[in-house]
């Protein structure tokens, strides 16, 4: 008869073999990331505190810096947040170029308008409001206050620009910022790309009213900056886009008006008389 008590003790013996193998490999491998945490603790905590004390000598700088700049010590502030500026790697980084833009914008405003002073102090906000736009990643509000400021400044192109960010970082108010961007290039004095942002909003809102204002707005701005034949062709493109304005009397007429002074006499003729023919002549009374 066969003995089946070693061969299962050795199977026994082997399983547990193969069992201790991998818990032996856990374990060594856990004593080993204790050690190293272990090591760290005492070498890198140092270096951990020293960066937390930073940061927090940063922050207390830039919150100093924000209470001076409000009490109208523009250089010391300036002074305070120069370190930060001076790391871009700073986690406050952007906290002080943010800073800095309201320091540049305080001093420019408190100056009297129309001086020479006041004409050097908003070139002086140009670089400042320039770096603003290439560092990029603000929020909406943020976007809309420097819009804002740089209009105050009279950079009218850069707050047109941070009009049109602030539309693409928040789609659901985008078109309350292009009008905007419009109103800013217009005063920059290039009526031409401000008037086509309201020919393009005209002709993506559903709204009769707005489009109507938009286009004629568009329009007369085209139309100053451009001349009659460029309004008319830009305003027919508007029109085969929402044809739906054709409906209404004063577009028609507007529209007529503007083929005759671009010398289309034949386009106002085709759309008087086409008016004519769907409402009818008035009869006398």
């Amino acid at each position: 008869m066969f003995d089946f008590k070693p061969a299962v003790s050795r199977r026994a013996s082997e399983t547990r073999t193969r069992l201790f193998r991998p818990t032996s490999l856990i374990l060594f491998a856990l004593l080993v990331f204790v050690g190293a945490l272990a090591v760290t603790w005492q070498y890198g905590w140092p270096n951990f505190r020293t960066f937390s004390d930073s940061f927090g000598e940063a922050r207390a700088q830039l919150q100093s810096a924000a209470l001076m700049m409000r009490g109208g010590q523009y250089r010391d502030a300036q002074k305070l947040i120069a370190p930060i500026l001076a790391n871009p790697g700073n986690p406050l980084y952007r906290s002080a170029r943010w800073i800095r833009w309201q320091i540049a914008q305080a001093q420019t405003l408190a100056i009297p308008p129309q001086s020479p002073r006041r004409r050097r102090a908003e070139a002086g906000t140009l670089p400042i409001l320039d770096g603003m736009l290439k560092l990029g990643g603000w929020t909406p509000e943020q976007w809309r206050a420097l819009a804002q400021g740089a209009s105050a400044v009279g950079a009218y192109g850069l707050s047109a620009r941070f009009w049109e960010q602030a539309a693409l970082a928040d789609p659901a108010l985008s078109w309350q910022d292009r009008r905007e961007a419009a109103l800013a290039l217009a005063a920059k004095g290039d009526p031409a790309a401000a008037a086509q942002i309201l020919l393009d909003l005209a002709a993506e809102t559903r709204n009769p009213s707005w489009q109507e204002a938009l286009l004629f707005q568009g329009a007369k701005w085209l139309e100053g900056g451009l001349g009659s034949v460029v309004a008319l062709a830009r305003c027919r493109a508007l029109l085969a886009r929402a044809p739906r304005l054709w409906q209404d009397r004063q577009v028609v007429m507007f529209m007529a008006r503007l083929a005759l002074a671009a010398d289309r006499p034949d386009l106002a003729a085709r759309w008087l008389y086409r008016e004519l023919r769907q409402r009818g002549t008035p009869r006398p009374s």
